[in-house]
């Protein structure tokens, strides 16, 4: 029998793997409520920028055409729901006739789809937002509320001016705790 010297032998020993894997183990379950709060956050971040983006495309569509534009909530992505929640998705479009929905001859400037884990919701008072050629949303402020799984205390708001200005807010908790009450809507 031989005797190899030690440099030359190459593995790890059953003790060593355990030892490695219960390391591995306690830092994955250490991180995965982290990393799972990263992407709900990045989730939400994304429907926000979707929906900040849409009202600045409506305003700007507005004032360049010289015609009205609507934002609506749509899960059938060519005419506007009735309802206060938004994940569903939504639309922009030119009212040309000023009759509040979309017709077909009607230019449909954009559509977002669904957002899966996330809640928006509107105050129930104002269900879309309708952009003059000014660049004024005529109507009461409009306030969105944006949740995820996160919860209530994690909400945000994208709250609509008068004269049209879009601009970022904390919700109050009676209306964060409300969207929050619509995921999986």
């Amino acid at each position: 029998m031989r005797n190899f010297p030690a440099a030359n032998q190459l593995g790890i020993t059953l003790i060593e793997l355990i030892f490695t894997l219960a390391i591995v183990a306690v830092l994955a379950s250490l991180s995965a409520p982290a990393l799972g709060n990263l992407i709900q956050r990045g989730h939400s971040r994304s429907a926000h920028d979707m929906l900040v983006g849409s009202l600045n495309l409506a305003r700007m569509s507005s004032v360049s055409t010289h015609r009205e534009t609507i934002v609506c909530p749509s899960s059938d992505h060519a005419s506007c729901a009735d309802g206060i929640w938004w994940q569903r998705g939504w639309i922009v479009f030119e009212d040309a006739n000023q009759n509040n929905r979309r017709d077909e001859d009607e230019p449909l400037l954009q559509v977002v789809d669904a957002q899966p884990g996330i809640a928006i919701a509107t105050s129930s008072g104002r269900k879309f937002v309708r952009y003059r050629p000014d660049g004024s949303a005529s109507g009461t402020d409009l306030t969105y509320t944006i949740c995820d799984r996160r919860g209530a205390s994690e909400a945000t708001a994208v709250v609509v001016s008068n004269p049209g200005r879009v601009r970022d807010a904390r919700p109050d908790p009676a209306r964060a705790a409300a969207a929050c009450a619509g995921l999986g809507r």
